[in-house]
């Protein structure tokens, strides 16, 4: 008998698991469109309750605190970020390939993403993901162009790094009113712009 207990005490409804999760992206999802309006640093988690139209006391329980919404944000920024393609060019000229599957990510979750990007600015965030693909560029850059100088290579480097971020997707949507199409154009031909001028540079 008190075996069937424990077994009924550890049975999980998955109809409330999901109910969960659901309850937590609708949350998550006020949070972002929050954040994308100019409010990150004066919400609050009563805030988030009232505009999401969810009990404060739920809210509290998935996250506590202004700090809690954030750590969840980048963590499903990150999960959005590692469905893309994987970042791993072999060449210079493979990098806007990726971008265009990458800003497809972006797209799909558009308020989140552009939330992300906003909330790591003004935090002065550095994930050490974004860091490595620093380092990987580099790298490719000087592959590509070894007469270049390091702090030529750290230049161009840099300038592709952030054509290939969240944070110039969302400029050019947010600050320059470009709608997807264009925004994911303008990117891909400022990036292939600069890589046909770095092996052109070499070719001389």
């Amino acid at each position: 008998m008190s075996e069937v207990k424990s077994n009924r005490r550890s049975y999980t409804s998955p109809l409330r698991c999901n109910q969960k999760e659901n309850t937590r992206d609708r949350i998550l999802d006020t949070v972002a469109k929050m954040i994308s309006e100019g409010r990150i640093l004066d919400f609050s988690v009563k805030d988030v309750a009232v505009r999401t139209g969810i009990s404060y006391g739920t809210v509290y329980r998935h996250f506590p605190t202004r700090e809690s919404f954030l750590e969840a944000l980048y963590e499903e920024a990150s999960k959005i970020m590692a469905q893309s393609a994987p970042f791993n060019p072999q060449s210079l000229d493979d990098i806007p390939i990726m971008l265009g599957k990458t800003v497809e990510k972006f797209e799909e979750r558009a308020t989140l993403v552009q939330a992300f990007s906003i909330a790591l600015l003004v935090n002065n965030v550095k994930p050490k993901s974004r860091h490595q693909r620093d380092q990987d560029i580099q790298e490719l850059v000087m592959k590509s162009n070894p007469r270049l100088s390091s702090g030529a290579a750290g230049q161009a480097a840099a300038i592709i790094s952030h054509l290939c971020s969240s944070l110039t997707w969302a400029t050019l949507k947010q600050r320059y009113g470009l709608n997807s199409i264009d925004t994911a154009e303008a990117m891909n031909w400022a990036l292939e712009t600069l890589i046909q001028d770095l092996t052109r540079h070499e070719k001389d």
